[in-house]
């Protein structure tokens, strides 16, 4: 009887000891990649190589220098659409990548989860500052393949066709927290459809330098410097009626690559202390604790660090009043249903159907 119970408590060891033991882990010039097999680590280490030198050339014009130290990057193979989280610390105007957590199919993870993320970081090293959410998430987006693109295209117009489904971009750009709203995917989509649009409209460099100077609380100024725009309700009726001359493109499922020149700049940044967590996209229900870390859609269950400054108590530049003289905002823009197309029922996502990637069923 005792060997019997000796057999199975032996047993039981080795089964708990499998997972672990099965866990492969590779070191590359800026990651420690841990895999459920070596060729995962190996595949996903030399794609987050790949993407971390071409996203930075894409945005900045040039590579980003070695980290001082590798970021942890975790795979995680699942039949799901896949999602990501990545973790910074900024600090005295420096930044460093704590981890990064992605999952999902490998061709959702190679094609849009990883790129995404690795977007983050460019931002990062850019800014060395919290990047407005829309900003970060819609330039993320634009990293992402043909098909997630397209989809986020598709809900923006979905939202936009619902009515009083819009939110105006004055809202969207002031932004700080995703419990401002009441539906948290308007940032992402909303976010992605202004990103393309501003790149298209010049190049990625001047919308990184307006972001710059939008966040420090000036937008009209920022629309006015890089855009031409008086004003952010000009430059909404002038997005918004782009949407409406592409309506017929997005109804037959196209949707126009996104062409910027690599140039490189770097805004100013205010030094921070601070740890963030990027989502690809964030949980149905996000809930930020105000006392706990600035977090891209925290999970319910997730672990508060102490000590660690949120979001909303940074001190900010109060955006300047309009001056006296400028022309009133445009009227309301009545949103017809098949107005910005490509589906006149515009309906909410549904568990079980299509979602971005990262969207939790």
């Amino acid at each position: 009887m005792d060997r019997r119970r000796h057999f199975f408590s032996l047993i039981a060891l080795v089964l708990a000891a499998a997972p672990a033991a099965a866990e492969s882990q590779l070191r590359t010039q800026n990651f420690l990649v841990h895999a459920p097999n070596a060729q995962i680590a190996e595949q996903f280490g030399r794609q987050a190589e790949f993407f971390r030198r071409q996203k930075a050339i894409e945005w900045l014009g040039q590579e980003m220098p070695p980290w001082n130290q590798p970021c942890p990057l975790y795979v995680k193979p699942t039949m799901s659409n896949g999602g990501g989280a990545t973790s910074f610390d900024y600090r005295n105007g420096g930044y460093v990548v704590l981890s990064m957590n992605i999952e999902g199919q490998i061709e959702r993870m190679l094609n849009s989860v990883l790129p995404h993320e690795i977007t983050h970081t460019v931002f990062a090293h850019h800014f060395r500052f919290p990047v407005p959410r829309w900003a970060d998430e819609g330039g993320s987006v634009l990293s992402e393949d043909d098909q997630e693109r397209a989809r986020h295209d598709q809900l923006c117009r979905n939202y936009l066709n619902r009515p009083g489904g819009k939110l105006p971009l004055r809202r969207l750009f002031n932004l700080k927290e995703y419990h401002e709203v009441s539906d948290v995917l308007i940032i992402y989509a909303e976010g992605f459809s202004v990103s393309e649009y501003l790149v298209n409209k010049s190049d990625r460099k001047t919308f990184l330098d307006f972001v710059s100077m939008g966040m420090r609380g000036s937008w009209d100024r920022a629309c006015q410097t890089y855009y031409g725009f008086q004003s952010v309700e000009q430059l909404e009726e002038s997005w918004l009626q782009h949407l409406r001359d592409t309506r017929d493109i997005a109804r037959r499922g196209s949707n126009p690559t996104t062409v910027a020149s690599n140039n490189v700049g770097r805004a100013p940044a205010t030094p921070t202390g601070r740890e963030v967590v990027r989502l690809t996209v964030p949980p149905a229900q996000p809930q930020l604790d105000p006392a706990g870390p600035i977090a891209r859609g925290a999970a319910p269950d997730e672990r508060r660090a102490p000590g660690v400054i949120p979001l909303g108590t940074n001190p900010r530049p109060t955006p300047p009043a309009p001056p006296a003289g400028r022309p009133s905002p445009p009227p309301p823009v009545t949103l017809g249903l098949p107005e910005f197309a490509p589906n006149s029922q515009s309906t909410p996502l549904k568990p079980g159907g299509p979602s971005p990637v990262g969207f939790q069923k």
